[in-house]
């Protein structure tokens, strides 16, 4: 059975499993993706640092604009783990060529959830990346943190 996936770093407290509709404030490194087996990305994080960063402003995504995000200071930090999540899940078999919003395209944000959002000038501190199961048990109205690693 495959499991469907994404990799984010919450910046609040996230249970180990929300509703679809229930998501905590998270920024996403790596959009829903595919695997046959848990990917173990512990080699890849192990040199990172946390990454400080600060939200610039607020910004509207999706295909019809109606997204609404606090969209967060581009760093190169930011870039080079993005990249590297993309290319340790590329030599596991997973299809990154196909994805979207990745690569250059990649504009780090923290969507609005529930009407909670992050403020303009706001600092983060990303320490850790998670694996996230989007189906968990086949259920795609559920999420389940599956694992977390931490950024050293």
């Amino acid at each position: 059975m495959r499991l469907r996936c994404c990799l984010v770093t919450f910046v609040e407290r996230a249970p180990e499993e929300f509703g679809r509709e229930a998501w905590p404030l998270h920024l996403t490194w790596v959009p829903p993706f595919d695997v046959a087996v848990e990917p173990d990305l512990s080699q890849v994080l192990a040199p990172h640092a946390p990454v400080d960063t600060e939200v610039v402003g607020e910004a509207w995504f999706g295909a019809r604009h109606d997204v609404r995000v606090a969209e967060l200071a581009r760093t190169e930090a930011i870039d080079t783990l993005h990249r590297d999540l993309l290319a340790a899940l590329a030599e596991d078999g997973v299809d990154v060529v196909r994805m979207r919003h990745v690569r250059d395209e990649f504009r780090p944000h923290v969507s609005v959830q529930r009407g909670r959002s992050l403020d303009a000038g706001a600092p983060l501190h990303l320490d850790a990346v998670a694996l996230v199961d989007m189906r968990p048990e086949g259920d795609p109205r559920r999420r389940r943190v599956v694992r977390t690693w931490p950024l050293s």
